[in-house]
């Protein structure tokens, strides 16, 4: 069954498509209506959102790199393929470390535009 994302989780969405600031937030909901403590609540939803879902894609990074360059050192140990042998010791492990890194940069590093 597949359960519809809640009000906030739409929130969440539309602000992250359109990358405001917490001023912005702080004055749409304002004029909504909200209350200060719902406005502060909302924005800290907000922020774990955002870093839940940069630290899912940064898993998956890692996860895609790790596979990737598995694939390449097998590849690599069978010699299927002679005249790729420079390709996919280096080229594609050379990928696969960039993109294992970008993930645990993802994951690591956290954000400091979190209170702009």
């Amino acid at each position: 069954m597949i359960q519809a994302p809640s009000n906030n989780e739409l929130f969440f969405l539309k602000w992250q498509q359109r990358k405001v600031s917490k001023s912005q937030v702080w004055e749409e909901l304002q004029h909504q209506g909200w209350s200060a403590d719902d406005i502060s609540a909302t924005w800290k939803d907000y922020a774990e959102y955002r870093l839940d879902k940069r630290n899912t894609l940064g898993w998956t990074l890692m996860g895609v790199g790790g596979f990737l360059g598995l694939i390449s050192c097998v590849l690599t140990i069978l010699d299927a393929v002679p005249g790729m042998r420079g390709f996919l010791m280096y080229g594609l492990t050379s990928i696969a470390v960039a993109i294992a890194l970008y993930g645990c940069y993802l994951v690591m590093e956290s954000p400091n535009d979190e209170d702009a």
